[in-house]
């Protein structure tokens, strides 16, 4: 088989290029910038720069069209929100490739937390309460509606923007700065204590074929998971399996919970893509996952354990006390981007730093936090909900 792995910047396409690589498939990869990792493993064959789809999109959709037809590509894996530009343009694609993702209208409806909330609230699935504002005075009366809350934008991403007056990002974000607008709604919710839990499913026509649930034993400042360890939880294969039928799913689709005292998982949002659980199953469970070969779910078992390297030494710089755990984190468990027979996306994780500053110059900021390097990954291939022609 002939995979295109699209968004080859992320963390996880590395490990996806690598595992169709094991299986013996012939790997092509595209991303908007010379330095995104996966571009750079030695199980692809075949590389391309492609327009940015968030300001090109007819441009980006034409240039993975000329890509799936000059290769005769057999299958497109899309590992970002990229996956909304050809979704829009599905037609151009279908009949040239199999395009293993969901339709447009399917994903923008899981993708926005607005109408995400009130979907798992029609499937019976546990998911808090939700007010959603676009205005000032709608989100200062949403936050007084609740004793403690958390509120994010509809379309948000990697715990960029949360603004809450419970738990260790309480004031991370100042009310006074939020301007919630009819095409920049924020969701305001109460705050569930508990631990935050991720599943990754690969769904075939409503049917999960494979599936991984994890937690993160650490994270990047209470946002982003930089450990993943998977754990035994029924209750996230149960709400995969129910949203894919409903929805006749087929691709790959990530969800995002919050496990209280009780052991109930509330629903906290969709990502129609892959995320960290597919370094969870093994090579072969991935291609037969893929494959749909198997008659019943794949499910990694408990135990599972993985880490980013890169962003341990960033935290090593960052927060000094916690560099012995991070020592002994960096060579207790196998790295995202590090392999032995496979060093160079390493290599481009460090080198493509470089891309924050492009995110720098495009916004015309100085500024270099971590929220600037977690936007600095998407902002040329995320989608909020904009018209796309």
């Amino acid at each position: 088989m002939r995979a295109l792995i699209t968004g080859a910047r992320m963390f996880f396409a590395v490990d996806q290029i690598r595992k169709l690589g094991d299986a013996g498939h012939e790997v092509f990869a595209a991303d908007t910038f010379r330095a995104a990792p996966g571009r750079h493993s030695r199980d692809v064959t075949h590389r391309r720069l492609v327009p940015p789809p968030a300001s090109e999109p007819l441009a980006f959709v034409a240039a993975v069209a000329e890509l799936v037809h000059d290769e005769s590509i057999d299958l497109v894996l899309p590992q970002f929100e990229e996956v909304f530009y050809l979704a829009r343009h599905r037609n151009v694609l279908e009949g040239l490739t199999e395009c293993f993702f969901g339709e447009f209208d399917v994903m923008a409806r899981l993708h926005d937390k607005a109408s995400f909330c009130a979907f798992m609230d029609e499937l019976g699935l546990p998911i808090a309460p939700s007010i959603t504002a676009t205005t000032d005075a709608e989100l200062a009366d949403a936050v007084a509606s609740f004793d403690r809350y958390f509120a994010r934008p509809v379309y948000s991403r990697g715990g960029v923007e949360l603004l809450t007056n419970t738990g260790p990002l309480a004031g991370d974000v100042d009310l006074a700065a939020v301007h919630p607008t009819d095409d920049n709604p924020w969701v305001v919710q109460p705050f569930i204590e508990g631990t935050d839990v991720c599943s990754f499913s690969v769904v075939h026509h409503g049917r999960v074929t494979g599936h991984a649930t994890y937690e993160h034993p650490k994270t990047i400042e209470h946002t982003g998971g930089i450990e993943f360890l998977s754990i035994e939880a029924p209750e996230t294969l149960e709400a995969a399996r129910r949203i894919a039928e409903a929805t006749g799913y087929h691709g790959q689709i990530s969800f995002d919970y919050l496990r209280d005292a009780d052991g109930t998982y509330w629903m906290v949002e969709c990502n129609v893509r892959p995320t960290a659980g597919t370094l969870l199953l093994t090579s072969e469970e991935f291609d037969d996952a893929l494959a749909g070969r198997r008659p019943d779910a794949i499910v990694a078992p408990p135990g599972r354990y993985h880490q980013i390297s890169v962003a341990l030494l960033r935290d090593m710089v960052h927060n000094w006390r916690e560099i012995p755990r991070d020592v002994h984190d960096l060579f207790s468990a196998p790295d995202v981007y590090a392999e032995d027979h496979d060093p160079r996306p390493l290599l481009y994780a460090m080198l493509s730093y470089g891309h924050v500053h492009q995110y720098r110059k495009a916004l015309g900021t100085g500024k270099h936090s971590r929220k600037d390097i977690m936007a600095a990954q998407f902002f040329d291939i995320a989608w909020n909900g904009e018209p796309i022609p």
